[in-house]
């Protein structure tokens, strides 16, 4: 599925109210199909909580589960990676990212033996950072990722679709689109706007569906992670995923 989770804010602690709200919206993502979880320690608590709450429901099995390390030190990033492991009581990652381009040499060193010990099915780069695209680059050209993950939105930064996807695509990788909004700021400007009546020509009913619709149409994206704590949102963006691009 196109439409996947990112985790950012999901890092609640013990708070239940807040967790039970989480629960809710991840409950209701697994019922409309949506299997791509997007997740960082350093995103606070993210990953424990998660961890706690895909246990509750009972669907770590059908998920695609994503995580990353993000230390610039080797040891610490060997000992996150064990903890990211422990937190969801798995043995293999879908994905494991090195997070915009922290120590990457060796970070990425690390997670391609971790992938061939069968630990972690692929491995990939993150960054939201056009300084960061020409580091892209060079890694895409010369590191056999499965996976970027870059930003990209229709709101405010639409250069990555230039040349950093475009490059993804003809080498086989695949592309992962974090802050397809842009930030979330970009909803109070939108919202006393009406959406133009020809949007109802790609099946779109929302100013979000309208900015997702935009990212999922480009050629090499393969999935987008926006941010979803809500049911409501959950609900919309889905259907962002769904019908004529």
């Amino acid at each position: 599925p196109v439409i996947g989770i990112g985790t950012n804010r999901y890092g609640v602690g013990d708070d239940q109210n807040a967790r039970n709200t989480l629960k809710e919206a991840l409950k209701k993502f697994h019922e409309l199909g949506g299997t791509l979880i997007d997740t960082a320690p350093t995103y606070g608590s993210s990953e424990l909580v998660l961890g706690d709450l895909i246990k509750d429901l009972d669907i770590q099995k059908d998920l695609f589960l994503a995580s990353k390390v993000d230390s610039r030190n080797l040891a610490a990033n060997i000992t996150g990676y064990q903890e990211s492991l422990a937190r969801f009581n798995t043995q293999q990652f879908d994905l494991m990212q090195v997070h915009n381009f922290k120590d990457w040499r060796n970070s990425l060193a690390l997670l391609k033996d971790k992938k061939a010990a069968g630990e972690i099915r692929y491995i990939g780069m993150t960054t939201h950072m056009p300084s960061q695209y020409e580091l892209m680059e060079q890694a895409i050209k010369q590191q056999e990722l499965d996976f970027i993950q870059v930003n990209l939105s229709l709101a405010n930064q639409r250069s990555s679709s230039e040349r950093l996807i475009p490059m993804a695509a003809d080498q086989g990788v695949a592309v992962l689109i974090n802050r397809p909004f842009g930030g979330g700021g970009v909803f109070s400007k939108l919202g006393n706007t009406s959406l133009p009546s020809w949007s109802v020509e790609f099946d779109c009913e929302s100013w979000g569906q309208f900015l997702l619709k935009y990212v999922l149409s480009q050629p090499g994206v393969t999935a987008t992670i926006p941010g979803m704590t809500k049911i409501k949102h959950v609900v919309d963006n889905i259907k962002g995923g769904t019908g004529m691009m």
